[in-house]
């Protein structure tokens, strides 16, 4: 999410390109090394998966990589791979956010916060 083929994606500069995805993934082993690291090991087709996700994820809701890395980590993205992998991706997005309260469309999210706001103000009536 840091490397320098991230920061690409993310400033999109890579669509002036005609780079491949094994080129991109020779690039970053290139950056930091190819590695036999941890002792989990993702399936070529999980791997696939959560890659599509944040990329989908960053394109669509306009985030960086590292914003949508703290937003869902690799490890919850491997356990909805399953129930989640056969589902377009922006219902897949939209389920991951709803099920950690969070709301992106600026609609839900206003409306979410009038009825907090709504909550106080009542709170502080009674008082």
């Amino acid at each position: 999410m840091k490397s320098k083929i991230a920061k690409r994606l993310d400033n999109q500069s890579i669509l002036d390109s005609n780079i491949q995805a094994n080129d991109i993934l020779m690039l970053v082993d290139e950056e930091y090394g190819a590695t036999d690291y941890g002792s989990v090991k993702y399936t070529h087709n999980e791997m696939y998966w959560i890659g599509y996700i944040y990329r989908y994820f960053s394109f669509t809701y306009d985030l960086s990589s590292s914003q949508v890395y703290k937003i869902i980590k690799p490890k919850e993205l491997r356990g909805l791979f399953l129930p989640y992998h056969t589902m377009d991706p922006s219902q897949a997005i939209e389920r991951i956010l709803e099920a950690k309260g969070m709301f992106i469309d600026e609609e839900t999210e206003l409306q979410r916060q009038y009825e907090i706001f709504k909550r106080i103000r009542m709170n502080k009536k009674d008082k």
